[in-house]
């Protein structure tokens, strides 16, 4: 029988026998982190990695994580060097180190008398992930298309497309949802570039808030999505648009954005969805199923108001030609009624020189006829001049009535003349309006007459069934 040695000699051959077989190597090794602590004022992370049953490395399938029984399990750490990778590697992959994730890490063993065995974290590969989060993608666009086929489809070039991209963007977009944190500062900035544009656009705008960042609150945004639609309804009304905004947290948040919840919503909602959650190199499922995605908050606000912009400027344009194509109608009936004049004049005194000539021929052919002749003569001269006098006149103003016309009806559309026969303008928030469908009751309202500008307050509103009102 061997002599019996103290637990820390046993402990003591222990760690000289790993080192011996483990010292200055290291591993490449696939598992699964769960227990995961980050002790931030330290920078250290303290996790266990298991494997599950299921594992094969030949085909790279398994489990889905959390699920199968643990059939290896080896506490690890990350000091200094391995916290800076997994840095690194949460930059590259959008992907939080945390519980219930697969990595490829390259560790070395350790042993401790006191703390036991233990793997220290040296490096981590973010190739690994991201072919696993690609993965991942590709399986939820499926899900998409195989369990929303009304939603989500593929076009004849094979791209994905959905309901809400086939949506019509309306001409001006003013009233607007807005989907995002409260306290996110992308939220301020859309609200600021939005609000303070140049051309003092006014906007309506709904907020629906909830949380924007981690993959477990993705069933709570898919469900305000849907209030979005629910709170249309009960109002009567329909959004030009829906904004979902994500600035302001880190690029792991991203992956909130490939979960199929909030995929399904927005490419099943009845409005089009501004996507302002982007970063300047990944594109979200929820960017692919989105009516528009831009890369950040302040983007989505500039591409709003160039959208109205737009619209203003066709808008100025189709004024400009209107008022350029009445003074060209003007000038030419001006134009037209200075050439007929001057055919007039230049008719009569041809048909005049002409009956001249006559005359003074028949005088001289009959000089020696009687007076009774020579007077009948000129009579019926007398009679054709006025003929044609009489002609000449009705002509003229006949086409001078049409020109009166004409400048009658362009001075009877002008504002001052509309006001002289019993119109007045509306203006409401300083803008001049045409329909009481958005007006309230206690709403502030002016009234601009003929001689008199009225403020008052909307105490009543009715609505016309079809019929027209009684004037």
């Amino acid at each position: 029988m061997s002599s019996n040695i103290l637990l820390s000699q046993l402990s003591l051959l222990i760690q000289e026998t790993l080192q011996d077989s483990f010292a200055y190597k290291r591993f490449w090794v696939i598992a699964e982190v769960i227990n995961h602590s980050f002790y931030r004022q330290k920078g250290f992370h303290y996790f266990d990695l298991v494997e599950r049953e299921g594992r094969n490395l030949k085909n790279q399938t398994k489990a889905a994580s959390g699920n199968g029984n643990i059939i290896t399990k080896i506490s690890a750490v990350a000091w200094s060097t391995g916290a800076s990778r997994i840095k690194a590697f949460e930059n590259e992959t959008a992907q939080i180190f945390t519980n219930d994730i697969e990595v490829l890490a390259e560790v070395s063993v350790d042993y401790h008398p006191v703390y036991g065995l233990k793997l220290t974290l040296l490096d981590i590969d973010p190739r690994f992930t991201l072919g696993k989060q690609e993965q991942q993608r590709q399986a939820t666009i499926e899900r998409l298309l195989n369990e929303n086929p009304d939603y989500v489809w593929r076009n004849s070039e094979g791209k994905v497309q959905t309901f809400n991209q086939e949506l019509e963007m309306p001409i001006v977009i003013q009233r607007i949802a807005i989907v995002s944190s409260r306290n996110a500062a992308g939220y301020e900035d859309f609200l600021h570039s939005l609000e303070d544009n140049p051309f003092h656009y006014k906007f309506i705008i709904d907020g629906f808030f909830t949380t924007v960042q981690g993959e477990q609150n993705a069933p709570a945004l898919a469900a305000t999505l849907e209030d979005v639609a629910e709170a249309a309804h009960q109002k009567g009304v329909d959004y030009d648009a829906v904004v979902i905004i994500r600035g302001g947290g880190s690029g792991t948040d991203l992956l909130l954005f490939d979960r199929y919840e909030i995929a399904a919503a927005v490419a099943a909602c009845p409005f089009p969805v501004l996507a302002g959650i982007g970063h300047q190199k990944n594109e979200s499922i929820t960017d692919m199923m989105a009516h528009t995605s831009l890369k950040t908050p302040t983007k989505v606000a500039e591409y709003i108001i160039q959208h109205n912009r737009t619209f203003e400027q066709e808008l100025l344009t189709s004024q400009q030609s209107a008022i350029i194509y009445a003074q060209q109608m003007l000038a030419a009936s001006k134009q037209e009624l200075t050439q007929l004049r001057a055919a007039v004049l230049f008719q009569s005194q041809s048909l005049l020189y002409q009956h001249k000539q006559s005359l003074i021929t028949w005088k001289n052919m009959f000089a020696q006829r009687p007076v009774q002749l020579i007077s009948a003569r000129k009579n019926e001269l007398f009679h054709k001049i006025s003929t044609l006098r009489l002609h000449n006149r009705n002509f003229i103003k006949l086409h001078q009535s049409n020109i009166d016309n004409m400048i009658r009806l362009f001075r009877m559309a002008s504002p001052e003349n509309l006001l002289q026969r019993g119109f007045a303008l509306i203006r409401h928030n300083n803008n001049f309006v045409s329909s009481g469908r958005h007006f309230k009751k206690g709403d502030l309202v002016d009234i601009i007459m003929v001689d008199a500008e009225i403020s008052t307050t909307v105490n009543s509103k009715k609505i016309p069934d079809g019929k027209p009102f009684d004037l």
